[in-house]
């Protein structure tokens, strides 16, 4: 994967463990509205915010 989609993987992570935002903020330790903005596709993610994304999402795939 050349560069990860995170607004896709957060979108598919929240439907398959039947999450919202508010969840995957607190447990990810991002902010509700830095996810809805990563989800919404307007705004491009940092470095850090995909490390934090995508290590979240594997250690609790």
């Amino acid at each position: 994967m050349d560069k990860p989609n995170i607004s896709e993987a957060i979108i598919q992570y929240e439907k398959d463990k039947n999450m919202n935002d508010t969840q995957f903020a607190f447990e990810s330790h991002l902010s509700v509205e830095r996810v809805h903005n990563l989800k919404s596709g307007e705004y491009e993610a940092t470095p850090d915010e995909i490390k934090t994304v995508l290590e979240y999402i594997k250690l609790h795939s």
